[in-house]
């Protein structure tokens, strides 16, 4: 028997202003934030606390086909967010770093077998 698999998808848009006048569009996926529905999240992601905590969740338990559809700004805020929290995975960092080809400090990319001693 062949079975379907069914891959994540948006379920609309929503718009977001934050606290600096800037204005996000945001995909819409249920399941990120795990009891609203998708009318209920629609609404909700209207605010720019809900928005920003949509998107460290999103950041850590989304796939990347789902990630690359949140403006890349706004997923590099909410990252360096999670890295202060230390709400990620050092795994996560590192591949959310690779994905969205953040450099480490070095100047290195983040999966450089030269920073870990290994060669």
């Amino acid at each position: 028997m062949k079975r379907s698999y069914r891959f994540v998808e948006a379920v609309g848009t929503v718009t977001c202003s934050l606290e600096t006048g800037e204005v996000l569009v945001l995909p819409v996926y249920c399941g990120i934030l795990k009891h609203p529905t998708a009318e209920e999240l629609v609404v909700l992601l209207g605010d720019p606390i809900v928005a920003r905590k949509y998107t460290r969740e999103a950041l850590r338990k989304a796939p990347w086909r789902a990630l690359r559809e949140f403006p890349r700004s706004w997923l590099l805020a909410c990252l360096a967010e999670c890295v202060a929290m230390e709400s990620l995975a050092a795994g996560r960092v590192r591949a959310l770093r690779f994905m969205l080809g953040i450099e480490d400090a070095a100047g290195a990319p983040p999966d450089d077998p030269a920073d870990d001693g290994l060669m």
